[in-house]
Parts: C-alpha cells; sequence; structure tokens
C-alpha cells in the first residue's frame, strides 16, 4: 500500500533592507552589494542613512545671458554674477548694481584676500572692492592699481645701485632711487626706451620739476640739482617702461592657488592658453604685485596646469596629463637665511590628470578633482610627504566617463558632499557615508541645469545656460519638492535579487516598504523581472494636515511615525526579482526608511 505523501509546508521566508548607501553603476545589477542600488536618481541619504527625495530648485533671478559665475561676496553682503559681459553686483536685499560691461564670456573663477574678491576671466584680471565712498562695490582692473615697483635703490646719478625689487607684470611704472651729491642734475634710470608717460621726481618727499628726459637712453634731468644725500637715497623717480605682453601673462590667467606655507599668504596664477605649463606667484599679501621673475615652469606645455589643491601645509600643482610626464606637483615652503620665501617643487606620480578647472575642492581633508576616468582623490602622509592619486568614484565612473564636455564640469562642497555639475546632471560624494572600499558613498541627480555652482547664504545655488540663478530649496519651505514647478522622478531600485539560490524560481508574496511620514506623500513600487516592469502599487501616504488639505485624498492618519504597507501582490516562478519605489509627483517629499520582501522558494529552475 502506497503511503500518502503530505506537500511540503512553504516556509516564509524575508530578504530586509534597512540601511542604504550610493549608487553602483559600474557591477553588475545581481552582484551590487544588498545596500546599494544599481539604478537610483534624485535621492540622497539623510544623517540617519535612510533615504530621501532630494529639494527642488527655484528660479530667483533671471538675466539675458549665459551665468558664468557666482560669488560670495567677501563680507557677505550679497554676491557677484558674471552673466554674459557684465558684472553685477546683488545685495541680499535692495537693488543690483551693474559694475561693469566688458567682462570675457567664458567661465570665470575668484579667490578672496585682504577683503577684495579678484576674479579672472581670461580676459581681464579684476578687483571688486569697496569704493572710495565706502557705500558700494567697485570693479576695477588690477593693471589701473597695481603696487609699483622699486626696482633700484640708492644709485649715484650716473646709474648703478642696487637691485630691489623685481618688475610688476600688471604695470609699466617703476621707481628708482638715488644719492643726490650736491651737483648732479642728471639721473640715469636702470631702463631705455621710456614710454611716453610722464616722468615725476621727488627730492626729500616733495616733488620737484623735470625739466626733460632722454626716453630712448633713460636720462632723465631735474630743473635744479638736489642737495647732497650724504650717501643717503634722497631723489627719487618715477617713470614707465613698457615691455610687450607683459601683462597678459596675468589677464589671461584662469585658475588661481593661495598657498604660503602655514598661511595662504600668496596667490599663484595659472591657465594662460600662451603659457600653459607655468604659474606666477604674487607679492606678500598683495595680489596686484606679480614680478616678473617670480614664476615657475612645470614639465612641458604639452599638459597644461589645470588646477591647484592643498593638503597639510604643501600645495598640489595638477595638471592635465598625457605627455610621458609627471600630473603633479607638490610646491612647499622654505625661509631663506636672508629672510627671503621660497616655493621649492618636486615631481609627483603620473596619475590621472585633470581635465576640469572648477572642478578642484576638498571635501573634508580629501583633495578632489575630475579626471576623464573619473574623481581622482590625493591621499598621502604629511610625514613622508608621499601623495598618491585614485579613484574614488568608480561606482559611477561608466556614467559619468560617457558625459560629454567634462572640461566644463564644475564643482563645490556644501554640508560635507562635493556636488559636481555636468550636462543637467549632479553626481554627490556624502562624506559621511563611506562604502566597503573606504570611497565616499555616491548619488546621481537629474534635471538640474547647473553650470557654475556658489554656495551664498548658506544654500547652494546654480547658474545656468539660459541666464538663471537658482537655488535649492530648504526642505521646509513651500513647493520645496519641484524643479520650478516641475515633478521631480526620484526612485531607487534594488539590486537584482536571486533570493538566496539562484537554482531555483520563487514566489514572491508581497513587498512591504517603510516609508517616511509626510503631510502629503506617496510612492510607486513596482516589480522587475526578466519580463520587465510590471506595476505593483501606487499609493499616497498623507498625514492629516489642515495646511495640506485635500479632500480628494483626505487622510486620517496624524501620528507622524513610520509607514509601512503591503503591496499584497504576487509574482510567481521568478529565479530573479528587483524592486523600484519612488515617486515623481510635484510638491511630495518622499524618504525610504526600509524595505521588506517575503518570498518562498520553489522548484528547481527547468
Amino acid at each position: 500500500m502506497r503511503a500518502y505523501q503530505f506537500p511540503q509546508t512553504e516556509i516564509e521566508r524575508m530578504t530586509v533592507v534597512s540601511r542604504f548607501g550610493g549608487v553602483d553603476f559600474r557591477t553588475h545589477p545581481t552582484k551590487v552589494s544588498l545596500s546599494r542600488s544599481p539604478d537610483m536618481q534624485n535621492m540622497i541619504c539623510d544623517q540617519n542613512d535612510f533615504l530621501v527625495k532630494r529639494t527642488g530648485w527655484k528660479t530667483q533671478y533671471t538675466y539675458t545671458a549665459p551665468i558664468y559665475g557666482l560669488f560670495l561676496m567677501p563680507d557677505g553682503s550679497g554676491f557677484a554674477v558674471h552673466a554674459g559681459t557684465k558684472l553685477y553686483f546683488r545685495p541680499v536685499e535692495g537693488t543690483q548694481a551693474e559694475l561693469c560691461s566688458d567682462m570675457n564670456e567664458d567661465f570665470s573663477q575668484s579667490f578672496v584676500m585682504s577683503g577684495v574678491l579678484y576674479l579672472l576671466d581670461g580676459q581681464t584680471y579684476r578687483a571688486i572692492r569697496r569704493n572710495e565712498d565706502d557705500d558700494g562695490w567697485e570693479a576695477v582692473k588690477v593693471q589701473d592699481i597695481a603696487y609699483v615697483p622699486t626696482t633700484t635703490i640708492s644709485a649715484a646719478p650716473t646709474g648703478g645701485g642696487t637691485s630691489y625689487e623685481d618688475v610688476n607684470l600688471l604695470t609699466p611704472k617703476r621707481i628708482n632711487t638715488f644719492i643726490g651729491n650736491g651737483s648732479a642734475t642728471q639721473f640715469q634710470v636702470d631702463a631705455k626706451d621710456l614710454d611716453d608717460t610722464a616722468v615725476t621726481a621727488e627730492v626729500g618727499g616733495t616733488a620737484v620739476t623735470v625739466s626733460s628726459v632722454n626716453r630712448t637712453t633713460g636720462l632723465v634731468t631735474l630743473a635744479s640739482a638736489p642737495a647732497n644725500g650724504n650717501g643717503l637715497a634722497n631723489v627719487s623717480i618715477a617713470f614707465s617702461k613698457t615691455v610687450s605682453g607683459y601683462a597678459d601673462k596675468i589677464n589671461k590667467c584662469r585658475i588661481a592657488g593661495l598657498y604660503g606655507g602655514k598661511n595662504d599668504t600668496r596667490v599663484f596664477l595659472a591657465g594662460n592658453p600662451d603659457e600653459p605649463d607655468c604659474d606666477w606667484q604674487s607679492g606678500l599679501y598683495d595680489p596686484t604685485y606679480f614680478p616678473d621673475l617670480g614664476y615657475t615652469r612645470m614639465g612641458t606645455d604639452a599638459s597644461a596646469i589645470v588646477g591647484y589643491l592643498k593638503q597639510y601645509e604643501s600645495q598640489l600643482v595638477i595638471k592635465s596629463g598625457g605627455a610621458q610626464e609627471s600630473t603633479s606637483y607638490l610646491r612647499s615652503y622654505l625661509m631663506a637665511d636672508d629672510g627671503t620665501a621660497l616655493y621649492p617643487l618636486k615631481q609627483g606620480t603620473q596619475g590621472e590628470g585633470a581635465v576640469a578647472p572648477r572642478s578642484f575642492a576638498t571635501l573634508n581633508d580629501l583633495p578632489l578633482f575630475l579626471s576623464a576616468r573619473g574623481v581622482q582623490g590625493v591621499f598621502g602622509t604629511a610625514v613622508a610627504e608621499q601623495r598618491t592619486i585614485r579613484s574614488v568614484s568608480d561606482a559611477i565612473v561608466p556614467k559619468l566617463a560617457a558625459e560629454q564636455g567634462l572640461k566644463d564640469a564644475c564643482a563645490i562642497v556644501y554640508q560635507s558632499k562635493y556636488y559636481l555639475a555636468v550636462n543637467g546632471h549632479v553626481y554627490v560624494a556624502d562624506s559621511a557615508l563611506t562604502e566597503e572600499n573606504g570611497d565616499p558613498a555616491w548619488f546621481y541627480w537629474t534635471d538640474v541645469p547647473a553650470q557654475c555652482l556658489a554656495v551664498l547664504d548658506g544654500r547652494l545655488w546654480f547658474g545656468t545656460a539660459d541666464g538663471k540663478v537658482c537655488r535649492f530649496a530648504d526642505a521646509a519651505e513651500d513647493h520645496a519638492y519641484s524643479d520650478d514647478e516641475a515633478a521631480i522622478d526620484a526612485y531607487w531600485r534594488t539590486p537584482t535579487l536571486p533570493l538566496d539560490d539562484w537554482g531555483r524560481v520563487k514566489t514572491v508574496r508581497d513587498v512591504v516598504p517603510t516609508l517616511m511620514p509626510y503631510s502629503r506623500s506617496g510612492a510607486t513600487v513596482q516589480y522587475e523581472n526578466e519580463n520587465g516592469q510590471t506595476l505593483a502599487l501606487s499609493r499616497n501616504m498623507d498625514l492629516f494636515s489642515f495646511k495640506t488639505l485635500d479632500f480628494s485624498r483626505f487622510s486620517f492618519r496624524c501620528i507622524p511615525g513610520a509607514v509601512s504597507y503591503r503591496t499584497r501582490w504576487r509574482q510567481h516562478r521568478m529565479p530573479l526579482f528587483a524592486v523600484r519605489i519612488g515617486n515623481n509627483r510635484p510638491d511630495e517629499p518622499f524618504g525610504l526608511l526600509a524595505l521588506t520582501i517575503r518570498w518562498t522558494q520553489g522548484q528547481p529552475v527547468i
């Protein structure tokens, strides 16, 4: 007699995701870690490691030309806007003012020193400073206010003397001092072929008359002989000697790096397309003075300097690479016996070169920049002064490397996150959330048309190619979850899951998402398998609120706690399974705390 076989009881199993990381576009969806996602957009991790929809952006101001730069003023009273050929000052409150109308129509960069904002647009080096009446800001060409060096001191009337300061690249003006002998009226300056501008003289600090100037020889004749200086320089003569191309060496620069050892006492400028391998150092706390001999060439001109980074007490100079030479150089600081500041340079590694001058930023203590193969980080020790450049963006490289025009990418660090914007996409590295290999977790945003970024008034702003100046909203603002009234399509997808056994089919009984409570929210859950996507459930998840009361989606839920619900949608005979959950409705936040998949194991795959 054959015994009756009772059917085996199906054991319900659970797969739970309760900790969320960033995206992983590199790994095959079936091999991605459970906490990461092979497909996610417009999400970011909250401080408690759960996912939330990013806030939207709103247009604050509109201009008639592309926005090439946004810059916070040194005193925080407002910001400067580079729109097309014009530069504006826009105060926190009040009416904007036009500062100049001959800006270069290209991206600009800036730095601040001694309360002055300096702009580099590749055409004219400018200083944005308080005006004489201290009731507003003005934009002046630095060459018009440049420091005038005293190139020779204590010379005899016939010339000679001691070389004192180098010629300033930004101005043709120079000063020589002489020791009067009581009878000489003619004084030989240290240059020939002088400019046609006025030559002036002082004796003992008082202006005197210049009777004639031989501009070819540089011989200056005073109306009367100065008194005997008795070994002290008592005669000062100011003149001009233009050297062709000197001012353009600085005016054409596009890149700035502050450095001075332990303090940022000088600025180094680079990015001149005529001399791509060269940079120039300023005077001590004086960005209006660039000595003509204060330059450094690094490698060959086949590889351009792209940007500067600081690490510990050193400055890193990053080049574009690809020319059989080092892509980085290490600048340090020394004080010579005579008190002269020296900045020796050491050749660095041959790692990935940089491609985007505006991608340089430091995330906490990690210097970052964009290369053709993703975002690179500079790692090293202050003890051995060794530096290693390696990728910190392997998870996003397949998508990032496919972007067009990487040279125009821009980046900024805001609230311990590195934001890299290119082609309407933003790649966000979160330093508070690290992956298994120690790299920061990465997130991917869409529909953000930023071509320049800035942190203004403690918030993240950006400018667009069609002349908009926009700001990301705070979560508490009205309409914070729309991009200029357009819906934000935000979602997260699980890896493609074998659910413990690659060789058996499974029955997915239901999916239970646990969501953050909001006065108005909702979620759409989709199952994904080899046959494509299947809509499982689209559901509102509102809290009762008079502010957002809508009788068409009335809710009695009043307690602001985590909300879980079951899809109650079965899927049979599935060897692999994935869930996508998101929200694409305007003005609706969305937060995912956890996701539970309940399933049973079936027969072997045939």
